[in-house]
Parts: C-alpha cells; structure tokens; sequence
C-alpha cells in the first residue's frame, strides 16, 4: 500500500492489488476514501465515518460523471462498494477510484522547478490548458470549489470545491468571506492560478509554501501577487482579477489567441 495525499477530510492511495508488478507504487489508479480501507478492514485506524463517506463518495462520482469524459478532467472508473468489517450489513461506497497522474500535481513541480522552470510558451500552454478545465466545469454548471494547482495534475504530454487563501482578492480581513459571488470568486482564483503558471512562482511565495497566516497579512495589507510586466497574460489576468469576464470560455479564447501569437 502507498499513502499519497491525506487531508483532514481524504486520503489518496493506492494497492498493490491494482498493479501488474503487485507493488502499489505502479499502480495506474488511485482509491479516494475517507479513510483507508483493505480488504474490508480500515487499515491505518478509525477515520472519517463510514455513512458520511458513503454519501460523499457517491455524490464525487455523480459529479464525475455528469462531466464525462474530457481531455483535462482525471478519469473515474467509480466508486467501490462492499460490506465492511466492523459496520452493519449494508454495502457502503467506500472509496473512488481514479486514473493516477505519473507526475504528481501542477503545485509541486512549479515548486520543484523553481530555478529552472519551463520556457514561457510551455507555461502559457499549461495556463490555457488549466483553463479549459475549468470552462468545461463551468459549462456543466459544477463549481470547483477549490480551484488550486495542488488539485491539477500532470500527464506525460504536460495536460494538467473557495479557493485556498493566496488565491482571494486582497483588502480583506476575512479573504473566504469576500462577498463577490461564487462565480466571480473561481474567475478570480482562476486568474491567481494562470498568474502561478505562467510566473512559475506560488502567489505571495517564490520556490516554496509561504504558511498560511502570512499569506493571510498579505492579504489583509492589500498586496496583489507579483505580476512581472513580461507575463504575455498579463492582461487576462488582471483583467480577471477586476471581475470583468463573464465565464471561463472567454478566458480560453483570449489565451488560445495569445498561443496563436507567440508560436
């Protein structure tokens, strides 16, 4: 078993069960779950109520599928329902399973790639590509909710529920509660995303994570991320920052149209 990813409210792992070598680690899928479950038993101890995930892992795969299948949304294969050990007699859905991303997430490797990073042709690809993403949610009327390069993930070819705080308007005591509307806060997490591609540094950081609390005086100070004047979606990006587009499609064209002049 390999733990990749746990959060207060998830764990991402993968089984050797799932792998031609039999080791985790080669594993082409991941599960999503509340807590960890093998074979049938939880097996790094109690964790998130087996209902509440029940109830929440149908709902992701509901979602999931009423996005189909698109180049820039993660492939789910379903939940996995069972009779568990230890719970009544009912089957439960308690996990997701997922294509796994062989490079990890967007987040780590513009960290990881900090002194060297990519030309600014790739990093604008990326950017245009997050943002189709992003529009095809949109068009399915489903809001990210957390809309972050630690939730993108890479692929071979470079493919790729609020916002975490380096990614709300500035001004704010309270960056979550910035009363905007939930359509104008993804736009604006939206822009601090491409911003975070393209500039190949974390908002209010550089080649590491900045804690939250300073992130936070950031904010509360009126300080807008570093936008270099050479940034060629300099202008998308601000112009997203001042809630002047109405969906996510118009950003996709203007960046496919700044692709089209760079290449």
């Amino acid at each position: 078993m390999q733990i990749i990813a746990q959060t207060a409210n998830s764990v991402i792992y993968a089984v050797e069960n799932d792998s031609n070598t039999k080791l985790a680690k080669d594993s082409h899928f991941v599960l999503k779950g509340g807590t960890v479950w093998y074979k049938r038993k939880q097996a790094l101890g109690p964790g998130k109520d087996i209902d509440e995930s029940d109830g929440i892992i149908k709902k992701e795969a509901t979602i999931y599928k009423t996005l189909g299948n698109h180049d820039r949304i993660l492939k789910c294969f379903g939940s996995e329902v069972d009779v568990l050990n230890g719970q009544d007699s009912l089957p439960k859905a308690w996990a997701l399973r997922l294509e796994r991303s062989p490079l990890g997430s967007l987040r780590n490797t513009i960290i990881g790639t900090y002194n060297n990073p990519p030309s600014q042709l790739i990093r604008l690809q990326l950017a245009h590509q997050f943002s189709g993403g992003v529009a095809h949610l949109h068009h399915m009327e489903i809001i990210w909710g957390d809309l972050s390069t630690r939730n993108a993930f890479l692929f071979d070819n470079c493919d790729w529920y609020g916002c975490e705080d380096r990614y709300c308007p500035p001004d704010s005591d309270n960056p979550q509660l910035h009363d905007v509307g939930t359509m104008n806060r993804e736009l604006f997490a939206l822009a601090s995303a491409i911003c975070e591609i393209i500039e190949s540094k974390l908002p209010y950081g550089s080649d590491t994570e900045v804690l939250g609390g300073d992130v936070a005086k950031q904010l509360v100070n009126g300080k807008w991320p570093d936008l270099s004047d050479d940034n060629p979606a300099r202008a998308v990006i601000k112009k997203l920052w001042g809630y002047s587009y109405k969906s996510s499609n118009q950003v996709v064209q203007d960046l496919q149209n700044l692709l089209v002049s760079c290449e």
